[in-house]
């Protein structure tokens, strides 16, 4: 007689079989989450077990630190003050000390003072670097040899600012010897340096002398600049000469802009092309001038004087780096040069232009 098993012997028989482990206790009961094993991190792997993560991230966190930093130094919050470099003793100056144009008149009111005080900043000062050594002036034109070979030189006109008209150097501010008046316009009305004052410029006079000019006119002029040529030709530039020699750029430096001196210098030194047979344009010498802000460094004027030559074929000289800064060459406004400093310009200036 078959055995019959009652509903409860039945419940208990199933679930005996389903609370029974299996082998090896391998397989969890359904519906049963098995214990996790010791020492294994869930949700995947941990950040030190990630290197690739780990770089990325300490890359972010020091671009940003660094970030940071810079945006600090840009406001002024961070300096570091660098240790200035200690400037040779400067030898007792020799120069006069500045005076009026000859012809009794005051210089151009855009002539400040010397030795005002006033600190040059840093476009004034960024060419002082490249006054550790002048290094020989190469020849760049042998135009005016050849004139003067051919005995094709009469007159010689030089267009300048005080560095031509001497101001600084012996024998600066006595009346004039010639009596020749070098610009006569909306800023007034000046006569020539005397020929006695020791510039580079009356070296140049004497050097063309003995090779028959009879016509040299000193036309520097303290306080002027490419602006005045390029304003008012006519007035600076008179009948013209054979040769002419423009020498601007150190007040345009603080008194106008890059932009404005170079388009001042396009205007004016064509108009001086057309008034002569040669035209040679000059670099002014470098300067850490005392008593005004330079807009831009007299390396700039360089650049911008070097390429508008080289475009429009006028011969190009550049006495930039002719002279050292803090040295017997410049005054104590580090502006005009000394007596000693305008021969070199000369001695430069002939170099370059193959004069011998």
């Amino acid at each position: 007689m078959a055995r019959h098993m009652s509903t409860n012997d039945r419940r208990n028989a199933r679930g005996a079989r389903v609370q029974a482990p299996a082998r090896g206790e391998k397989n969890a009961a359904p519906g049963v989450q098995a214990a996790p094993q010791a020492g294994r991190p869930r949700g995947g792997a941990a950040y030190g077990q990630r290197p690739v993560a780990r770089t990325l991230v300490t890359l972010l966190v020091a671009a940003a630190a660094c970030a940071v930093i810079v945006a600090l130094g840009e406001l002024g919050i961070l300096h570091y003050p660098e240790k200035p470099a200690p400037a040779p003793a400067k030898p007792a100056a020799t120069a006069s000390s500045a005076k009026g144009q000859s012809n009794g008149k005051s210089p151009d009111p855009d002539e400040p003072a010397a030795d005002s005080g006033t600190s040059a900043a840093d476009a004034g000062t960024s060419d002082a670097s490249d006054s550790s050594s002048s290094a020989a002036s190469p020849v760049v034109s042998t135009k005016l040899a050849d004139m003067f070979a051919k005995g094709e030189v009469k007159s010689i006109r030089v267009l300048g600012d005080s560095i031509t008209a001497g101001l600084g150097c012996d024998g600066y501010g006595v009346d004039s010897d010639t009596g020749t008046v070098v610009y006569s316009g909306p800023q007034g009305s000046y006569q020539e340096s005397a020929t006695t004052v020791s510039t580079w410029a009356n070296d140049f006079r004497s050097y063309a002398a003995q090779r028959g000019v009879t016509n040299f006119v000193n036309a520097g002029v303290s306080g002027f600049k490419m602006q005045y040529l390029a304003e008012d030709p006519a007035a600076w530039l008179g009948n013209g000469a054979d040769v002419i020699v423009v020498v601007l750029g150190t007040n345009d430096a603080a008194r106008r802009t890059a932009e404005e001196f170079s388009a001042d210098a396009e205007i004016g030194l064509k108009a001086a092309a057309a008034k002569c047979k040669l035209l040679i344009v000059v670099s002014p010498p470098q300067n850490r001038r005392t008593d005004a802000t330079n807009n831009f460094s007299m390396r700039r004027a360089d650049q911008i004087l070097t390429s508008l030559c080289k475009m429009k074929g006028y011969v190009h000289a550049s006495l930039l780096n002719t002279l050292q800064l803090d040295t017997a060459d410049f005054n104590d406004d580090e502006l005009h040069p000394t007596t000693a400093g305008s021969h070199k310009l000369w001695q430069a200036l002939k170099t370059q232009l193959a004069l011998t």
